[in-house]
């Protein structure tokens, strides 16, 4: 967890000092701070989650959950527009063995948590003129995916006969390169004030080691959909 936070902090501060970067070099364009909160859903295509979806209850739609994020927006030449900026997400759900109970017929069961914090960096193409009220826009980029997966609760300890349930909590965490890409619609209501809604399509994934080792790869690919305030100066 101190690692993703550590992550999500930098992404922060290299957003904040890109003004005066940009300023340097492409002095007369326009900037903006973008805010935005929505919620994003994880993939769940990997040998992790199909084992654990085989195992224990529930599937992918339990772990949507809100994500926040800002970054900073630079008007490039023409039509084109830099997205520099970082996301945070944190989904917790409960899960218990598909097949088995405990002596009193109680399901045996453990909480989830899988965190993520994005930093990322994304081209994108306005579709209408720059001063248009309207602005649907297109884009792709790159990103560092910090993550971190504890599932802690109760579980089967087949080797004994009959199984034995114990307590545990097993953790890992990592980071892994990745891509993405999105859309979007911005709506001017100012000068300086601008809404918008946006969709980003995520691709990552991470081999899975520490506590979960030999369970292959976790997929961090997911939908997140997002609205947001965009303060342009």
């Amino acid at each position: 967890m101190r690692k993703i936070l550590s992550l999500f902090i930098l992404i922060l501060l290299l957003a904040a000092s890109a003004p005066a970067f940009a300023q340097g070099r492409y002095g007369g364009y326009d900037n903006a701070f973008r805010f935005r909160l929505g919620q994003f859903e994880p993939d769940g295509e990997s040998e992790y989650w199909s084992g654990t979806f085989f195992d224990f209850t529930g599937d992918t739609s339990d772990y949507e959950d809100w994500t926040g994020g800002v970054e900073y927006a630079r008007d490039l030449r023409g039509n084109l527009r830099l997205f520099a900026g970082g996301s945070f997400y944190e989904s917790q759900t409960t899960q218990s063995y598909r097949d088995f109970v405990d002596n009193r017929d109680r399901p045996i069961g453990h909480d989830t948590t899988l965190d993520i914090a994005v930093g990322t960096v994304a081209l994108a193409v306005n579709l209408a003129p720059k001063r248009a009220p309207i602005i649907p826009y297109v884009g792709a980029g790159v990103g560092l995916y910090a993550w971190s997966l504890e599932e802690s609760g109760e579980f089967i300890d087949f080797f004994f006969d009959p199984p034995e349930i114990f307590p545990a909590t097993f953790k890992d965490d990592g980071v892994a390169a990745g891509w993405f890409w999105l859309a979007g619609l911005e709506i001017s209501v100012t000068d300086d004030i601008a809404l918008f809604a946006e969709g980003r399509w995520h691709n990552a994934e991470d081999e899975l080691g520490g506590d979960f080792q030999d369970l292959g790869n976790l997929d961090l690919s997911g939908r997140e959909l997002s609205l947001g305030l965009s303060w342009r100066f």
